[in-house]
């Protein structure tokens, strides 16, 4: 007689961890009830990211401080002061990313955090009132490892002066890993940076996100200029100008990725000597924008890698400039033009291949000049049934009920 003993995957630590690797909080939690082996597995991965507020710690302090170390993302709401503080500073030696939203952090909370996490590389600080260059800017130089920086600020801290010149040179000069700045809400309006411009070595960012800044062009060129490594930039509800768009063309030729959503200010011109001075873009963002159909045939002969193009909302686009744009972008995956109304059915049933068919995945066409009661789709349905990587469709409702298009759509289900 011969006896098999089959092994249960689940006894195999290895395996066991890669499954637990997929479970949610409450099944971890029931997991570490089930064994040592899983508890020693599960325990890390559920105290690996914490979601922290004061009356948690102070029902649960024992629990907190026993598991600290674990913690490697936390998040914390509502308020930071005193035992909390201190919490975080002593007990979370392994923290790498620490997000304070809501919290009204004292300047001697912040010496005491900043003392304490020297691990960290993700920070953010979410509408917490009173958080400023002046408060946390000689701070955050004490951190070696910060790559990663987001600073919302709070709408009532807006125009108070507290983003002041030096301490945003400081910021950017001293924090000598930085590589990811955001700032969402603060009024840079009156900084100009001539210290970063100043200074001897080259800043390491390489990725600046600024939203709601109104940040001057001096401060934006010296920025730039400084910044040899940045290849992505995003510059939302600044009140771009023609001026600031000049300023990313002049020093912006090394960038990858390039967001202006909603630049409403900027002529076709200016747009066009950012084409052709930013050859490297694979990934442009210029919706709600009022660019026309001169600006687009530079971007199709000056941008030929990219590979995500979101020109939602450009209402001025014809069908003339879109034939030229898809016909010339080979690298295309993902293509936006929802709400460009004077995109007729002329510009989707052209005869002429979509150079882009071989890896185009996603297209948007919602709100376009397509009217399925009386436009055929045939053309159309050609182009569509040409795209054999194509996972994501965006139509209008009525274009999706046209027969052609039900059909079209049947046959990329089955």
């Amino acid at each position: 007689m011969t006896i098999t003993t089959v092994l249960n995957p689940l006894h195999i630590p290895e395996l066991l961890q890669i499954v637990c690797l997929h479970l949610d909080k409450s099944s971890l939690l029931a997991g570490i009830r089930v064994n040592k082996t899983w508890h020693d597995i599960c325990k890390p991965l559920l105290w690996e990211s914490c979601s922290f507020s004061a009356d948690q710690y102070n029902s649960f302090h024992d629990v907190f401080d026993q598991n600290a170390p674990l913690i490697r993302t936390l998040e914390a709401k509502l308020r930071l002061i005193g035992g909390e503080v201190r919490f975080v500073a002593q007990h979370c030696v392994n923290l790498k990313a620490l997000t304070l939203r809501y919290c009204r952090v004292s300047p001697s909370s912040l010496d005491v955090l900043c003392n304490g996490i020297p691990r960290v590389q993700y920070l953010t600080f979410d509408l917490c009132p009173g958080v400023n260059t002046t408060s946390i800017a000689p701070r955050l130089t004490r951190l070696p490892s910060l790559t990663h920086l987001e600073l919302i600020a709070h709408t009532q801290d807006r125009g108070s002066g507290d983003w002041r010149e030096n301490e945003m040179a400081l910021l950017l000069t001293q924090c000598l890993s930085l590589e990811y700045l955001k700032i969402v809400g603060a009024d840079l309006s009156h900084l100009h940076l001539f210290a970063v411009q100043r200074h001897p070595t080259p800043l390491r960012l390489m990725k600046l996100e600024l939203v709601s800044t109104f940040i001057s062009e001096n401060a934006l060129k010296n920025l730039l200029g400084k910044s040899p490594n940045l290849s992505n930039l995003i510059l939302l509800n600044n009140s771009n100008k023609n001026s600031t768009i000049q300023v990313i063309a002049e020093s912006g030729s090394n960038l990858r990725m390039l967001e202006l959503k909603n630049s409403k200010s900027v002529a076709t011109s200016a747009f066009d000597s950012v084409f052709k001075k930013c050859p490297l873009l694979i990934s442009l963002g210029i919706s709600q924008t009022l660019i026309c159909d001169a600006a687009i045939s530079a971007l199709a002969h000056h941008c030929t890698q990219l590979r995500i193009l979101d020109l939602r909302g450009c209402s001025r686009i014809t069908h003339t400039a879109f034939l030229e744009l898809i016909s010339t972008l080979t690298c295309l995956q993902h293509l936006f033009v929802g709400g460009c109304k004077k995109l007729k059915i002329e510009a989707f049933s052209g005869e002429a291949p979509w150079s882009c068919r071989e890896n185009l995945e996603m297209l948007d066409m919602t709100s376009v000049g397509i009217r399925p009661e009386s436009d055929k789709l045939n053309g159309l349905v050609c182009h569509l049934r040409s795209l054999p990587r194509l996972r994501s469709l965006l139509l209008d409702e009525a274009v999706s009920r046209h027969p052609e298009i039900v059909e079209f759509l049947a046959d990329s289900t089955d």
